[in-house]
């Protein structure tokens, strides 16, 4: 593509277009770091100066309420900085251990196929709404010793919040609105988690609640915080990665093949599930004085937005970057769950879930096939990509 005037760039297309990723390449070569003009968000598109946002929170802070984003009352894990962020996240996994995270592996497995039984005598279901929304939600709940019930709570609050557009956050009066919802929920957990204090239980809540580093627990904002950041963030990435794991399969019919013959790929399928559609966006922080990213100078006190789609698909980073390769090895590496300080601390539970998920599928169905006439519609952009509804014709193994 010939060199672009800032002036005349155009507009980026849908994050759910295959043509963003042509747009993207543009950027990266001509634009690596640009101005968003409907958000006034600095968006930084290579692998290697994403990484260095997301890395250097002395300069990128993630405290956004400085730019003024809601404030619920709670010190936010995803929105502290160390050395806060270092102690509270360091009490968080002595609660969210790799080896309490396998212990889940039965759980999924039974909900999955209890779920899955659910679609005998049907010929297609919507795989997001029946299966890949349902089993995280699921999954946490069970774990967090939450009522069944609650689920369509969690729905609510997580896709209100996630289904904000650029045009909605620029209007006045956003920034109360948003707070006020995520109240809701912060309520909610609240209450469950003062139980918890008073009536411990044998569940994930009670571990948060009474978790402690050398004698330092978290405090009650902190443990609801954290149970909030779970169904906010935790299930709905595993949502977006479960479907896109299913319909990149189908697009893809030898890594389909190859995956059904040999289980084993599937780890490193859904790593490149992540690398090649991440579900979320972009990693936002905040400049806490003047920068220069790639020859760009960012002002102190902007919004600095890392685009995870971009700089998975870096060239600079990952050889033919277009193409979905299975046998990629790039866990690690990708901006799949984010990436340095907050990179996700319950990314292990996505991947556990998502290869679960689909090993389960693809052990009980002979055929998995993306009805691509049918109602298929992307989730509302811009902070996930993804599928609101994915319908998919299924024939019993």
């Amino acid at each position: 593509m010939s060199k672009l005037d800032v002036s005349a760039i155009p507009p980026q297309p849908n994050v759910n277009d295959p043509a963003v990723y042509e747009w993207y390449r543009a950027m990266r070569d001509e634009h690596p770091v640009h101005q968003d003009p409907v958000t006034g968000w600095w968006v930084v598109y290579r692998y290697a100066d994403a990484r260095h946002v997301l890395t250097h929170p002395e300069i990128f802070s993630s405290e956004m309420h400085r730019m003024g984003f809601p404030e619920t009352g709670l010190e936010s894990l995803p929105q502290m900085d160390p050395p806060r962020h270092t102690r509270v996240r360091q009490i968080l996994s002595t609660a969210f251990t790799p080896h309490s995270i396998s212990g889940f592996e039965p759980q999924i497995i039974r909900t999955t196929n209890e779920i899955i039984d659910g679609f005998i005598g049907k010929d297609g279901v919507d795989l997001v709404a029946e299966l890949a929304y349902t089993v995280p939600i699921a999954v946490i709940l069970e774990i967090l010793g939450l009522p069944a019930e609650d689920r369509h709570l969690f729905y609510h609050w997580a896709r209100k919040v996630m289904n904000v557009t650029p045009e909605e956050m620029a209007q006045e009066g956003f920034a109360e609105a948003l707070g006020e919802l995520q109240q809701e929920a912060v309520s909610y957990l609240r209450e469950k988690v003062r139980e918890r204090r008073n009536k411990p239980g044998d569940d994930m809540l009670t571990r948060l609640a009474n978790a402690e580093l050398d004698g330092d627990r978290l405090t009650e904002d902190e443990t609801v915080n954290f149970a909030n950041v779970m169904f906010a963030g935790g299930h709905i990435s595993t949502t977006m990665t479960i479907a896109n794991s299913v319909d990149l399969l189908d697009l893809n019919p030898r890594a389909m093949a190859e995956v059904r013959a040999n289980p084993e790929l599937l780890g490193q399928t859904v790593e490149e599930v992540l690398r090649h559609r991440p579900p979320i966006t972009t990693g936002l922080r905040a400049s806490t004085r003047e920068v220069e990213v790639a020859g760009v100078t960012i002002p102190a006190n902007q919004h600095v937005a890392a685009s995870f789609c971009s700089a998975n698909r870096d060239e600079r980073q990952f050889p033919d970057p277009e193409s979905f390769d299975i046998h990629r090895r790039s866990e690690g590496r990708h901006f799949g769950f984010g990436f340095g300080t907050h990179h996700c601390i319950g990314n292990a539970l996505g991947r556990l879930e998502t290869r679960l998920v689909l090993k389960v599928l693809l052990d009980r169905f002979k055929e998995i096939a993306v009805d691509r006439d049918g109602d298929l519609v992307w989730a509302l952009p811009p902070q996930m990509v993804g599928f609101d509804r994915l319908p998919v014709a299924l024939r019993a193994a």
